[in-house]
């Protein structure tokens, strides 16, 4: 069994790993290595902003999950696997959330940490080099470019105007004052480049060597020793070792809980069940499951507007060659140019849903299907009360996880999807768009009572990438980690990635997980000179 030694492990080299190993090199001198089950970001569809929906079409780069049934059906439960994780296969969308969402985790936290909006705008901020914004709300001189649309095709240019004529206003910033309105949307593109976090953050550490990466290699548990995180056992062909004085969990919302449960750190009776000494009895590893899901509505519109030639066969070809030769065209933005945010019962209220206008028409909701040409409103919760759970189904930290995203679990999230199902249908007999649009496809006009659209959403309803909670934050014994992050019952281990979000942010999760790993980082090297000071006073005494 081979071994090696840092001083700080971290466990994923997704959005947040990408994050927290940056900041460690930036404010200390402590050896880092991070560690990535997937490969290097080489891939050139991972580069090419419109190349995501390729990648999650033929699976590249993910974990092949799928949910336990769920309405009768299993659901594909894909998630990054690659250097960069979400943030280098992902639509790109740069969205905040919404105040309210960070008072709760203030409230979670009570007054032992600071999780408030105020809390976390400078942290936005300073990571964010926005190429259009640059005022209270945004920065420019970060690493992680954000940039409006360089051009909005004829379909979602419908779309803007018949959304402010059901009666949205129109908003051109929904990162910044309010969300509420009808918007163009900011994607982490630059110079017509996806922005990864690996491209925001971690590249020049990586080339000076300040970081260690270790890729395609497995981390399937935690050693831990006198209740002690003291390093991490791997698989790559064969078991291996790695040893340091801290650890930090950044796998992901699926991964880092399985990590600590096959630690032995979770619910001790269902840890007994599978054979695992429990070290640390955490009942709340792996449940508080939530997350995004798409409801989407599909309609056939006339003639050639938006994007279905282009998203397949020969308009691919032309799209990719334009792409290389002028770095402009359909292939250089993510397809995604258009969204809106509101309350279908009061359009002064803070938001409820999130409305995607994708030009485009695709059975499983990413690939191009069939030749005609159309619109897809993908309908979101914006927060969903249903909770679910992430479970082992066996010791073998290499078994597929039991995962229970319970969609649509809670009667209220239903009438909300029903509600904004009837709202988009408004949207189409608006002005702008009723002479584009031939006909509605899903759930088409046979559907018209409240409980058969019900029915389809449960059918339909599908993850939006957007997993969190499985690693509570919170000030209750219960939670998993507390507000410095730290794993309640193991020193020298730390949660620090979407896991750990006490409830979902209002909007899609890359940009609040890049923030609250920087700010969790910043605890820990707070935390890292408060310790070395102490032992160097011990030293000297």
């Amino acid at each position: 069994m081979s071994q090696e030694a840092y001083d700080i492990l971290i466990v994923g080299a997704g959005a947040a790993g990408c994050v927290v190993a940056s900041h460690l090199a930036e404010q200390t001198d402590a050896s880092i290595a991070l560690i990535e089950a997937g490969d290097m970001d080489h891939d050139p569809f991972i580069h090419i902003p419109a190349g995501f929906a390729k990648m999650l079409a033929h699976d590249r780069h993910v974990w092949k999950y799928e949910t336990i049934p769920l309405h009768g059906t299993k659901r594909a439960y894909r998630s990054g696997k690659v250097l960069g994780g979400g943030s280098s296969i992902n639509a790109m969308c740069y969205v905040r959330g919404q105040i309210r969402d960070y008072a709760a985790w203030q409230v979670a936290v009570g007054d032992t940490g600071k999780w408030s909006y105020e809390d976390l705008l400078p942290v936005f901020m300073a990571q964010e080099h926005n190429d259009t914004f640059h005022d209270e709300y945004h920065g420019i001189d970060g690493g992680l470019s954000v940039q409006l649309p360089k051009g909005i095709n004829k379909l979602n240019q419908y779309c803007l105007k018949a959304f402010q004529e059901y009666g949205l206003p129109y908003n051109p910033d929904y990162n910044g004052e309010s969300q509420i309105g009808v918007s163009p949307v900011q994607s982490t593109v630059g110079n017509q480049r996806r922005c990864s976090a690996v491209d925001a953050y971690l590249r020049p550490h990586l080339a000076s060597g300040r970081v260690t990466l270790l890729t395609g290699k497995t981390v399937v548990r935690i050693i831990v020793e006198n209740k002690r995180a003291v390093g991490v056992e791997l698989m790559n062909n064969g078991l291996e070792r790695i040893m340091a004085d801290e650890v930090v969990l950044s796998a992901g919302t699926v991964h880092s809980p399985m990590i600590l449960m096959h630690s032995g750190i979770g619910p001790a009776e269902q840890l007994r069940q599978h054979g695992i000494t429990a070290v640390v009895d955490s009942p709340e590893v792996g449940e508080n499951l939530h997350d995004h899901c798409i409801v989407p509505v599909r309609a056939y519109v006339n003639g050639d507007l938006g994007y279905q030639a282009a998203a397949q066969g020969l308009g691919t070809v032309k799209a990719g060659l334009r792409y290389y030769v002028t770095k402009d065209g359909p292939a250089s933005g993510n397809g995604i140019e258009t969204v809106s945010h509101w309350n279908p019962s009061d359009f002064a209220a803070e938001p409820t849903i999130q409305c995607y206008h994708v030009p485009i028409i695709a059975a499983d909701g990413i690939s191009p299907t069939g030749d005609r040409s159309g619109i897809t409103f993908e309908l979101v919760v914006l927060q969903p009360k249903s909770r679910g759970w992430v479970r082992l189904a066996d010791s073998d930290p290499r078994s597929m996880p039991l995962i229970n995203p319970n969609f649509m679990g809670e009667e209220e999230d239903l009438r909300a999807a029903v509600e904004a199902v009837r709202a988009v249908r408004k949207v189409m007999e608006q002005e702008s768009l009723a002479p584009v649009i031939a006909e509605e496809i899903e759930p088409g006009p046979r559907l018209q009572s409240d409980a058969e659209i019900g029915e389809w959403v449960k059918r339909v309803v599908t993850t939006m990438f957007h997993p969190v909670g499985t690693c509570r934050m919170g000030q209750d014994a219960r939670s998993v980690v507390d507000a410095r992050l730290r794993v309640r019952g193991v020193d020298g281990l730390r949660v620090i990635d979407a896991s750990i979000m006490p409830n979902i942010t209002s909007g899609n999760t890359n940009a609040p997980t890049q923030a609250l790993a920087r700010h969790g980082t910043g605890m820990l090297v707070d935390d890292l000179k408060l310790t070395k000071g102490v032992l160097a006073q011990a030293e000297v005494a």
